[in-house]
C-alpha cells in the first residue's frame, strides 16, 4: 500500500504521526521526503526561453581558442 502526504513542514506535528501509526500499525513503512515545486515554481520552469535573451552580456577573451600552456606536456 502507499499512501502520498503533500504537506508544509510546519504542519508535520504529533497528530500527524499518530496518524501515521494508526493507519500503518504493526507494518515497516519507508518515508521518503523531497521538495515539491509550488504551482508558481512549475510555471517558471515551464515558460519558453527566448533566443538570444543574454546577448552582449556574456564576454569571451580574445585569446579563448589560443593552446592552453597547462596542457603543452600533452601535446605530440
Amino acid at each position: 500500500m502507499q499512501t502520498t502526504y503533500k504537506l508544509k513542514a510546519e504542519e508535520l506535528n504529533n497528530d500527524f504521526l499518530k496518524s501515521v501509526k494508526v493507519l500503518f500499525h504493526g507494518k515497516v513503512i519507508e518515508i521518503a521526503v523531497s521538495d515539491v515545486e509550488t504551482e508558481q515554481e512549475q510555471q517558471l520552469s515551464t515558460l519558453p526561453r527566448k533566443a538570444g535573451a543574454l546577448a552582449g552580456r556574456i564576454k569571451m577573451s580574445d585569446d579563448f581558442n589560443a593552446p592552453l600552456t597547462d596542457f603543452a606536456e600533452y601535446e605530440k
